[in-house]
C-alpha cells in the first residue's frame, strides 16, 4: 500500500511556480497565517461608519507588497473580478440607510453611503492582505502550517484536492465552451436558456470525473487522508512576532 505524505504529494504543486519568500517581519509560515487571521478579524470588527480606521489597516497589505516586492498588477486583476459582487452588496446600504450622516459643501451624505464605502474598503483591503500572504507562501507550505495548527484533516484534504484538480474543471469548461462556439453562429446558441443546460452538464461531468479519480486514488492506497500530522510547533520567536502584530492592530483600533 502506498503511504501518502503531504510534502511529497504537494511538492509537485509548487514545481514551476516562483514563490516569493515570506517577509521576515511575519516570521515562519505558522505565525504568518495567524497574523493574517488576526488582521482579518481586526479589520472586520471595525464599526460600519469608521472609514478612517479601515483605511489605516490598508497599510498592512501595502507593507507586504513593498517588503516582498510583489507584482501589484496581478493583484489588481484579481480584485477587479470581485468588484461587481462587492459593489452589489454595498449598493443595498444606499437603500436601507437614507438618514443624513454629514454634509460636505452643501451635499448631504447619508449613512448608507458611508457604510457602503466601508464595506467596499474592508473587502478590498482584506482580500489584498490575503493575496499578499498567499503570494509569499506556496500552497503546500500553507497546508503544512495548517496541519501544525491542528486544523482538521478533512479540511486540509479538501483544500489539497481542490488546488490539485481545479485545472481539470477548467479544462472541462473550456472544452464545452469551444464545442458551443463551433456549433453557434454569432449570438445564436449563446442565450441564457441555452447556457443553463451546459452548466448542468458540466456538473454531471465533474461528478463523473471525480468518481473516476476517487476510484484510482483508492486503488493506490488512499483512505481519505492526504498526509500525516506535522510535528512542527510554533517557536518562541513566532509567538513574539504574533504578539507584536497583535499590539500593532490593537494600537490602530485604539488610535482611530
Amino acid at each position: 500500500m502506498i503511504q501518502s505524505r503531504l510534502p511529497f504529494i504537494s511538492s509537485g504543486l509548487a514545481e514551476g511556480k516562483t514563490a516569493v519568500p515570506v517577509s521576515p517581519f511575519l516570521g515562519s509560515d505558522h505565525s504568518a497565517l495567524l497574523v493574517t487571521v488576526l488582521f482579518v478579524f481586526s479589520l472586520l470588527s471595525i464599526p460600519k461608519f469608521n472609514l478612517s480606521e479601515v483605511i489605516a489597516f490598508g497599510a498592512f497589505p501595502l507593507f507586504l507588497i513593498s517588503a516582498a516586492k510583489l507584482h501589484a498588477g496581478k493583484m489588481m486583476k484579481r480584485l477587479l473580478l470581485i468588484t461587481p459582487f462587492v459593489l452589489f452588496m454595498a449598493a443595498g446600504n444606499l437603500l436601507l440607510d437614507r438618514n443624513p450622516f454629514m454634509q460636505i459643501s452643501g451635499i448631504t451624505i447619508s449613512g448608507g453611503m458611508i457604510s457602503g464605502t466601508v464595506i467596499v474598503a474592508k473587502t478590498i483591503i482584506s482580500v489584498t492582505g490575503l493575496l499578499s500572504v498567499t503570494h509569499c507562501i506556496p500552497f503546500y507550505r500553507i497546508c503544512r502550517a495548517l496541519e501544525a495548527l491542528h486544523v482538521p484533516d478533512v479540511l486540509i484534504t479538501q483544500l489539497i484536492l481542490l488546488n490539485r484538480y481545479r485545472s481539470v474543471l477548467h479544462e472541462e469548461a473550456q472544452s464545452m465552451q469551444k464545442a458551443r462556439d463551433i456549433r453557434s453562429f454569432g449570438r445564436k446558441g449563446k442565450e441564457l436558456f441555452r447556457t443553463a443546460p451546459l452548466i448542468g452538464s458540466l456538473l454531471l461531468r465533474t461528478i463523473h470525473r471525480a468518481e473516476r479519480l476517487h476510484r484510482s486514488m483508492t486503488a493506490r492506497g488512499f483512505h481519505g487522508r492526504m498526509g500525516s500530522r506535522s510535528s512542527e510547533k510554533i517557536s518562541t520567536g513566532d509567538w513574539k512576532t504574533i504578539g507584536l502584530w497583535s499590539l500593532l492592530f490593537l494600537a490602530l483600533r485604539l488610535i482611530f
